[in-house]
C-alpha cells in the first residue's frame, strides 16, 4: 500500500511540474480542468444526486460555470469575496449541526459547483501572473506542508479534538504545528523572492492554512453523511481526486484575496 501511494504521489508531481513550468498555458489548464471535471464526479456521487436526467442537468451547469468564469463572462473580482463567504457558512455547517438544509442534494451540487470551477480558474490564472510558477508553488506547497505537518504533530503530541464528529484524527494541536511548518517552508521564500509585503504575504499563508482545514474537513463530513471512506479509487493508494484537492478548494480564494488585497493579482 505505501508502495502504492508513493508511486503515485511521484507520477502526479512529474505531471503537475512538467504542466506547471511548461511555456504553453493549455498543459496546466487542461490539467487543472481534467481535475476538477473528475472531483465534479466524485461529487455527484458524494451528493447523491439520483436519476440520469438529473446528473445530467448538473454536470451541463457545471461545465456551463467552468467556461463562464475560464472565458471572463464573470468577473473575478466578485467571485472570489463571494466564494470567501460561501466557505466561511460551510465553516459553521462542518463544525456545528447548523444549516442541516446543506445536505439537500441540489443545495450540494450548486456548492460543488461553484467551489470547484472558482478553484479551477483560480490556480490556472496563478500561472498567468509575473511569477507565476512561484505563486503556484507557494499556494501548493504552504497548503501541503500544514497537511504533512499537522499529520506529524497531531500524531505525537495530538490530544484536543478539533472537530471530533467529522473527523476524530484531527486536532487543535496538530493544525497549530502545520501552520509553523507551512511558515518554516514559506518564510526563506518569502525573504530570497518577495522584498514587498512580507508580512501581508506571510497573514495571507496564515489564513490560507487554516481555512483549507475547513475544506478537508468539508469533504470528511461529506463522505460520512454518503457513509463512504474514499470519494473513489482513481488514485491508486490515495483514494479520490476529492480527498487530495478538498483542501486547495478552501484555501484557493482566500490565497487569491490576499494577493488581491497585497496588489499582486490584476
Amino acid at each position: 500500500m505505501l508502495k502504492q501511494r508513493i508511486i503515485t504521489a511521484l507520477v502526479l508531481v512529474i505531471v503537475l511540474m512538467a504542466a506547471l513550468f511548461s511555456e504553453q498555458l493549455i498543459y496546466w489548464r487542461l490539467l487543472i480542468n481534467l481535475a476538477i471535471l473528475v472531483g465534479f464526479w466524485e461529487w455527484v456521487k458524494l451528493s447523491q444526486l439520483k436519476g440520469v436526467v438529473n446528473q445530467c442537468i448538473a454536470y451541463i451547469l457545471f461545465i456551463a460555470a467552468v467556461v463562464a468564469l475560464q472565458f471572463g463572462c464573470l468577473p473575478l473580482s466578485y467571485i472570489v469575496p463571494i466564494s470567501c463567504l460561501i466557505w466561511m457558512v460551510l465553516f459553521v455547517f462542518t463544525l456545528t449541526d447548523e444549516l442541516n438544509f446543506l445536505h439537500q442534494e441540489w443545495i450540494k451540487i450548486f456548492i460543488g459547483i461553484v467551489v470547484l470551477s472558482v478553484a479551477g480558474v483560480l490556480i490556472i490564472d496563478l500561472k498567468n501572473l509575473n511569477n507565476g510558477p512561484l505563486w503556484v508553488l507557494c499556494f501548493l506547497v504552504s497548503v501541503w506542508a500544514a497537511d504533512i505537518g499537522a499529520y506529524f504533530i497531531g500524531r505525537r503530541f495530538g490530544k484536543t479534538k478539533l472537530a471530533p464528529k467529522v473527523s476524530p484524527g484531527k486536532t487543535v494541536e496538530g493544525l497549530f504545528g502545520g501552520v509553523v511548518f507551512a511558515l518554516i517552508i514559506f518564510i526563506p521564500i518569502s525573504l530570497i523572492w518577495f522584498e514587498e509585503h512580507q508580512t501581508g504575504l506571510l497573514l495571507t499563508i496564515i489564513v490560507t492554512v487554516l481555512v483549507s482545514v475547513v475544506g478537508d474537513l468539508f469533504e470528511s463530513k461529506q463522505k460520512r453523511f454518503a457513509g463512504i471512506k474514499d470519494s473513489s479509487q482513481v488514485l491508486p493508494g490515495h483514494g479520490g481526486v476529492l480527498d487530495r484537492i478538498d483542501s486547495l478548494l478552501s484555501g484557493a480564494p482566500f490565497f487569491v484575496m490576499g494577493l488581491i488585497v497585497l496588489g499582486y493579482w490584476r
